[in-house]
């Protein structure tokens, strides 16, 4: 940092988050200004890159997967095939991963379209039990009722919950944080990790 750089910032009100705030620009050399010009130049490149990519990506899935498919009803599946290039060759894979639609109406259709024997062979179904929102936060002790209730009903609780006191960060931490010393902040950030930053 430069002999001048605090004197170039001003300081601005303490204001609640929703509140918009001028931003502060940082104090920096010719070098780090030459990075800045060149990270936003990639940004722009790797971005076409990855468009361009994608467009190539779906024009070989869609000549190959056809042939994937004709190999499967002629009795020879595979879930894989080589894709040659002149200098090069790849691999088309397929995995054994599907979302299916948990709505009545598709589920129908996706039965009548298989026949319920198949349906039965393709698919599965497995309940879970999950408490609600306002349960897990217990503000109105009712995991305590919950637990209570289960207890004079004969049940063991913890032979059939895990029951875990998580604390989360309230809004605004990041904020709060220079409310400590600054002594202190980096004892605070070695303990609660603040996400990444970004580069945009």
């Amino acid at each position: 940092m430069t002999k001048n750089a605090f004197q170039k910032i001003t300081p601005t009100k303490a204001t609640s988050s929703k509140t918009k705030v001028n931003k502060i620009t940082a104090d920096v050399t010719d070098e780090i200004k030459l990075k800045v010009d060149t990270f936003v130049r990639n940004k722009a490149t790797l971005k076409q890159l990855e468009a361009e990519q994608l467009t190539i990506e779906t024009e070989i899935t869609e000549h190959v997967r056809p042939q994937q498919d004709e190999l499967a009803f002629c009795g020879t599946f595979t879930k894989s095939l080589k894709v040659p290039g002149n200098d090069f060759e790849i691999t088309f894979v397929t995995m054994d991963k599907f979302s299916v639609p948990q709505d009545e109406e598709p589920l129908a259709a996706i039965k009548k379209l298989v026949g319920d024997t198949r349906y039965d062979e393709m698919f599965a179904s497995k309940e879970t039990l999950s408490l609600k929102e306002h349960v897990v936060k217990n503000e109105k002790g009712e995991l305590d009722k919950l637990a209570e209730a289960c207890k004079k009903a004969g049940i063991n609780v913890a032979e059939y919950f895990d029951r875990v006191e998580k604390v989360y960060a309230k809004d605004d931490l990041d904020r709060k944080q220079y409310e400590l010393k600054a002594s202190d902040l980096n004892t605070f950030r070695s303990l609660v990790k603040q996400a990444k930053p970004s580069l945009k």
